[in-house]
């Protein structure tokens, strides 16, 4: 006898995958990350639209000795980043984005993956910061979909993003296209912003081993009634005012904008399955004008330096003008040499890039009045700038650079990496400080070996150990003072600085849990600078910079990024950092200072839980934290307060739709998001704060829809 069995419908609910595997292709080494011998947390998009990221720094919670620092803009600013104490920056598909004055955006509605490099990596760019890197990923064609998403929440944040996309073909054309418009107010009085993105795509492949890919970026933000957010108080005021005030604001400002615009070009040809070239461009374009406020006393950020309750402030508008071209062409290849495997990395880059800068002060002064804020101005006279207050700084920069690496496979369990890096570096500066100073033309040539070498020992094919030598080269522009004497002004004669020379060193141990699921990274570093740069105070009329010494940052890095089970996923981080000034050339007291703006510890966490319902869908429940402990300002011994923000998120999941909401800062805690603290200057006789205040409890909520 035979019976008709009912229709089975079997269904799982498993959390997406929150890191990557392997590194991208901008990133050019074609090695697992669990055999790259350097700390290198890959974030999958996925990971990204968990914790629902509007900004950069949101996506920087998941990496280790990551830190956003003072950034008075209010707009995510990449050269705010710090990474094991030092400078950080950003690159987008492997490739710089070098912008002395100007600023560059980015948006998570592009962000494919993220990939934060800590230390060294002259495998990517021309120039390394001893830190390390972000690198961005920008979503290309995958596979066919149609998502959309709408956004509301705290201070009027409307926000709409669409992310639509084709398959890719063996043969012929392929697109993706990404959008987004946000409006948000700040916390802070007066602040209204708005943002713009559309990334199309094209992809074309002559054959499933030969494609190009042309993108083009299109970002600009925009602000209204100023665009400082930064705060001054005495330390008798720090976060004890009303959390709203925005003394630099003024309704009446011109409009603020920062706009990023950038097209790729990127080739690449499969031979076979052991050799690729890949050759890939990139022309970045990225003006500004900023307008704010300031007090016409003192010049600086606004602030009530007496008693009276009152001050004047003035405009100050910043404008620049960054564009930035750079090409890569790069082969890898894999080969043997008798019984020994090599896994080869070799091609050279150009970058060229243009940079201006122009400050203007306001002519006319408001007075402004701290026990009734008065943000109201006459929009015609704020407007008027005054030419006798004017400083304009052009920069031209090229880099040239070729380099060659090799991965060596000794034995089955032992790699060998060795390689170099050699760049040819010029640049031209042009100052006018004002109409009163005539124009300074400075030319600067520099150029290095940034060497690397690293052991990996591959302890089975879930574990690695890996022991790290690398250089860096970052080339500086200014004049020292020298030996030689002017005999007209009996002055010293400028010499040219030297370039800045990092080493570092890393011993570290990755292991792969669950399948590959969850990837565990503990390392320690050893991180040198030589030749750091700061005024020369003795010749400061003549503008001339001193090469202090040596800055060196030493710790200890824990990273868990991943799935436990294929309900849970976890993103948890801790660095511990003692970065310092360790040799001054002239023997001052700064020898023992911290390193302004850097924490001693910093832990980040985020779980989420995926709790089945019904048949397809889901409720995620996520925690997160975030703690910084004993920031170093410029008062030597004198800390930030440390704090502690806790983040949650409940998502419901179906198959055709979600629903997110997201809750930041639950315990509505006050905190210092990053600033420093100086004395006497421009509050006298107080210690001073200048900083960033943290928002205050926020939550957004998201629908998405995919069709």
């Amino acid at each position: 006898m035979t019976r008709q069995l009912k229709e089975v419908m079997v269904s799982t609910r498993r959390a997406k995958k929150m890191k990557k595997d392997t590194v991208s292709v901008g990133l050019k080494l074609q090695q697992p990350i669990i055999q790259v011998p350097q700390n290198i947390i890959s974030v999958s998009a996925q990971m990204i639209q968990q914790q629902g990221a509007l900004q950069l720094k949101d996506v920087a919670r998941n990496a280790s000795g990551v830190y956003f620092g003072f950034n008075s803009t209010a707009f995510d600013n990449s050269a705010a980043i710090q990474i094991r104490g030092f400078s950080g920056y950003t690159t987008l598909n492997g490739m710089p984005r070098h912008q002395n004055f100007g600023a560059v955006l980015d948006d998570p509605a592009m962000f494919e993956s993220v990939e934060f490099v800590k230390g060294p990596a002259g495998f990517i760019n021309s120039v390394g910061e001893a830190s390390g890197i972000i690198n961005i990923n920008t979503k290309t064609p995958s596979q066919k979909l149609m998502n959309f998403e709408v956004t509301g929440g705290s201070y009027s944040l409307g926000r709409f993003a669409f992310d639509v996309g084709s398959e890719v073909k063996e043969h012929g054309f392929s697109y993706r296209l990404n959008a987004a418009y946000q409006h948000q107010n700040s916390y802070l009085d007066e602040l209204r912003t708005d943002k713009y993105v559309l990334a199309p795509v094209v992809q074309y492949n002559f054959s499933p081993k030969t494609y190009i890919i042309a993108e083009y970026d299109y970002l600009r933000g925009e602000s209204r009634n100023g665009s400082d957010i930064t705060k001054i108080r005495s330390e008798a005021e720090t976060l004890k005012d009303n959390i709203h005030s925005n003394y630099s604001a003024a309704n009446g400002l011109p409009l603020t904008y920062y706009q990023t615009q950038t097209a790729r070009l990127l080739g690449v040809h499969k031979f076979d399955d052991n050799w690729q070239l890949t050759s890939q461009s990139q022309y970045t374009s990225a003006p500004l004008s900023a307008w704010t406020t300031l007090s016409s006393e003192t010049y600086t950020g606004v602030e009530f330096s007496d008693n009276s309750g009152v001050t004047n402030r003035l405009s100050y508008n910043s404008k620049a003008a960054g564009q930035t071209f750079t090409t890569q062409l790069f082969l890898n290849g894999k080969f043997k040499t008798g019984s020994i495997r090599h896994t080869l990395l070799t091609g050279g880059d150009f970058t060229f890039s243009r940079d201006s800068l122009v400050n203007n002060f306001g002519m006319y002064t408001f007075p402004f009045y701290q026990e009734r804020l008065n943000y109201g101005v006459n929009r015609d006279s704020i407007a008027v700038l005054d030419p006798a207050f004017r400083s304009r700084f052009d920069n031209h920069t090229k880099y040239e650079s070729v380099y060659a690496y090799d991965n060596i496979q000794l034995v089955k369990q032992l790699l060998l990496t060795v390689g170099a890096r050699y760049t040819w570096y010029e640049n031209k500066v042009t100052q006018n400080l004002s109409p009163k100073i005539p124009l300074r033309n400075n030319n600067f040539h520099q150029n290095a070996w940034s060497p690397r070498a690293a052991l990996t020992f591959l302890v089975d094919s879930a574990t690695s150990v890996y022991f790290l030598y690398d250089q860096s080269f970052v080339p500086q522009s200014g004049l020292k003072a020298g030996s030689t004497i002017n005999p007209d002004t009996q002055k010293p004669v400028g010499d040219p600085v030297d370039p800045q020379r990092n080493n570092d060193l890393e011993l570290g141990i990755k292991h792969n849990w669950f399948g590959s699921r969850l990837l565990t990274t503990i390392n320690g570093f050893h991180t040198v600078k030589r030749n750091v740069l700061i005024d020369d105070i003795k010749n400061a009329s003549l503008g001339f910079k001193r090469q202090i010494g040596s800055y060196t940052s030493n710790g200890i890095e824990v990273d868990v990024l991943g799935n436990i089970t294929s309900s849970l996923s976890v993103s948890v981080n801790y660095t511990y950092v003692n970065a310092r000034i360790t040799k001054d050339t002239i023997g001052s007291p700064l020898v023992g200072f911290k390193l302004p703006g850097t924490p001693q510890q910093i832990i980040n966490t985020w779980v989420q839980y995926i709790v089945p319902i019904q048949r397809t869908n889901s409720l995620s429940l996520s925690l997160g934290q975030m703690t910084l402990v004993k920031r170093a300002t410029y008062a030597r011994d004198v800390n930030l307060a440390d704090f502690t923000k806790f983040d949650a998120g409940v998502t419901y999941n179906a198959p055709r739709y979600y629903i997110r909401l997201i809750g930041d800062n639950l315990l509505n805690k006050r905190y210092i998001a990053s600033g420093d603290i100086g004395d006497g200057y421009p509050i006298p006789d107080v210690r001073n704060y200048y900083f960033i205040e943290g928002q205050p409890i926020n939550f957004r909520i998201s629908v998405g829809f995919r069709l």
